[in-house]
């Protein structure tokens, strides 16, 4: 039989190994192993999502972007993980940036609004709401004049495959979603659900998205699901109504706020990403829900 001080040896040995091996597998996994992206496998992106960040020039802003790989005859893109917060809206509106060439000063802005927009649910982190289909677009002028690099709203069609291959199971939409039965008719802060199959946060619930449907200069709709909805979409449309600024006392009533419609918001597409080294890096981005 083995004596105790045998015991406490092997004990303790076995402990050592343990560790060893665990801190070996930490140091491997924070040096990273650089991945070719030219090529998307479907199947590999769910298991390790594609996740760029890329710096906003004349900020202290960054933009996390996820590959949305080409299916049925869609062009592969990329796609801001998160819908666009209060964080970069402000510096927008407010000029709080420090424009770095004279495209971005041509840009045209949105008048600030007249009370406070977001309604007290919560500002830093959380998403801008009431924005209005031109305020998304100006968004998007802003940050091509900043980046130098073609950025806008998704289309319809953009958006449902991101939709789709996010293969959200409905079942577990409020794992994933801040919908009717568990938002209590507000929004909340991004990436505080977890993201979908792809990496992306709040494709569904929270607010609802401003897409391009057509080719039409104000043919845009919301597309998704929102905080007052009960479950998840991905064909839910919102057609944008008068009603949405019924009570913007202004005359005439703004063009960038929607006082009436506190579920619209919006994130941003690209084709290509900044190519300056400087201006992206890349991110790994937990799977698990943030608290």
């Amino acid at each position: 039989m083995m004596d105790e001080m045998s015991f406490r040896r092997l004990f303790n040995g076995v402990l050592l190994n343990t560790a060893y091996v665990a801190v070996t597998m930490a140091l491997v996994s924070a040096a990273g192993i650089a991945q070719d992206t030219s090529v998307i496998d479907v199947s590999a992106e769910a298991e390790t999502p594609v996740v760029k960040v890329c710096a906003i020039p004349g900020t202290a802003l960054e933009l996390a972007m996820v590959r949305v790989p080409a299916t049925n005859g869609q062009k592969a893109f990329w796609i801001s993980q998160h819908e666009i917060s209060w964080d970069h809206y402000d510096v927008f509106v407010y000029e709080l940036d420090k424009p770095e060439n004279e495209d971005v000063d041509a840009v045209t802005r949105p008048t600030r609004p007249y009370i406070s927009a977001d309604r007290g649910w919560g500002h830093a982190n959380y998403p801008a709401l009431s924005v209005s289909h031109r305020g998304a677009k100006a968004f998007c002028l802003w940050l091509t004049a900043s980046t130098g690099t073609d950025w806008r709203l998704p289309t319809v069609g953009e958006w449902r495959t991101a939709c789709e291959l996010g293969e959200i199971d409905a079942e577990k939409a409020q794992e994933h979603a801040w919908l009717k039965p568990n938002s209590k008719r507000r929004t909340h802060k991004l990436a505080s659900r977890k993201p979908d199959r792809l990496g992306i946060h709040d494709l569904h619930g929270n607010v609802a998205e401003w897409c391009r449907r057509g080719k039409g200069e104000d043919d845009f709709v919301l597309a998704g699901t929102c905080y007052l909805d009960e479950r998840i979409d991905c064909e839910m449309i919102r057609e944008p109504v008068p009603a949405w600024n019924d009570t913007d006392p202004q005359i005439p009533k703004s063009i960038w706020w929607l006082a009436d419609a506190p579920f619209a918001g919006f994130r941003v597409v690209c084709e290509a990403l900044p190519e300056k080294k400087s201006e992206q890096r890349e991110e790994e981005k937990p799977s698990g829900e943030k608290q």
